[in-house]
């Protein structure tokens, strides 16, 4: 038994000493991973314009509430919703019967004061009166007028006319009513043209200026409206770190109103410039890459570029690329390192 057991060892350590004798198995070698399959875009020099984008709000070129300057009952209303009116057009008449009464009276006054300075002229001619009494008929025609400019003021004031052409509003008030001093009757709004009101970041107050086109979009109607930047505010806002700027839009068919929210687009002069599609583009954090194929190599090498301006679709490439490069299109999303196998499918 004991003899069994040893030669039972002995066999053990032959075959263990055998196994290290002969060496491990070799590993079958990884298999390569297939090219990935891509479009390609090959960058040219292309018409580009530098935009700006913006939201706006409408304001008519002109606008007023139509208010009552003195508390009196209304005597007439002599326009109607929405209507379009003149400058100078009266738009109601407020209670002055007691002021017409005063002129009338004053009117009559002013006859007779100036009768009586006609007939003492006559007589200063002939050395006939006093010219003190000639200054005090002078003076009674003189303070007369006066007072009749007075009153035709109140009347003035009870008679509402329209300050400029334009477009009222709704009537807010009935014939009869008792109205008080800035009581508003209904407004007024130029709106053959349009003050577009918009705000850009500070530092974007380089590209604007006076004269540039704007073109502004509602969803509210089909097409776009053209405008011109007018003026730029003086001052920009230190808490949003924006500053305002003013454009005059045309409104044909006056279809715009007042307050309305407006998409802006303020476009720079044209210029060649590189782009590449925006799926081209591999961004991280700061950084923006390209994958650029290598002619005749089958590959394509990450490149790191710098972007400018972008367009819809498209993205300028200011440094890192030059015409004639190619760059993939479709497939980056599958590419990784910084080369990757590629074969070209579709061109």
């Amino acid at each position: 038994m004991k003899k069994a057991m040893i030669l039972l060892v002995i066999l053990g350590l032959g075959g263990l000493l055998a196994w290290q004798l002969a060496g491990p198995g070799e590993t079958p070698a990884p298999r390569a991973r297939p090219p990935v399959p891509v479009t390609a875009y090959t960058v040219a020099a292309e018409p580009f314009r530098d935009e700006l984008q913006a939201l706006g709000t409408l304001r008519a070129w002109e606008s007023v509430d139509i208010t009552a300057s003195v508390s009196q009952i209304v005597e007439s209303l002599q326009f109607d919703d929405g209507q379009r009116v003149e400058q100078g057009a009266v738009l109601a008449v407020l209670r002055q019967a007691a002021e017409q009464a005063s002129r009338r009276e004053l009117q009559a006054t002013l006859a007779d004061a100036e009768r009586e300075l006609r007939r003492l002229e006559n007589l200063a001619r002939q050395n006939q009166v006093a010219q003190n009494e000639l200054d005090r008929a002078r003076t009674l025609v003189s303070v007369t007028r006066h007072r009749i400019e007075e009153v035709d003021s109140r009347i003035a004031d009870r008679t509402i006319v329209a300050p400029f052409a334009g477009t009222l509003g709704l009537r807010l008030v009935s014939e009869g009513a008792l109205v008080t001093a800035g009581q508003r009757l209904t407004t007024l709004d130029d709106l053959s043209r349009l003050r577009l009101d918009f705000t850009v970041p500070e530092r974007r107050l380089g590209f604007l200026r006076v004269g540039q086109t704007v073109t502004a979009r509602t969803p509210a109607f089909e097409g776009s409206y053209t405008g011109t930047v007018t003026a730029l505010d003086t001052r920009v806002d230190p808490v949003a770190r924006s500053i305002t700027a003013r454009a005059e839009v045309l409104n044909p068919g006056q279809r715009l109103r007042p307050g309305m929210l407006l998409e802006v687009v303020i476009s720079g002069p044209e210029r060649q410039a590189l782009l590449v599609p925006e799926e081209s583009l591999e961004s991280r954090s700061t950084q923006h890459f390209v994958w650029r194929l290598d002619p005749g190599a089958g590959k394509a090498v990450r490149r790191e570029v710098m972007i400018g301006g972008r367009r819809p679709g498209w993205v300028e490439v200011i440094d890192g690329l030059a015409a004639g490069d190619r760059v993939v299109r479709d497939g980056v999303g599958r590419l990784s390192g910084e080369s990757a196998e590629v074969r070209l499918v579709g061109n």
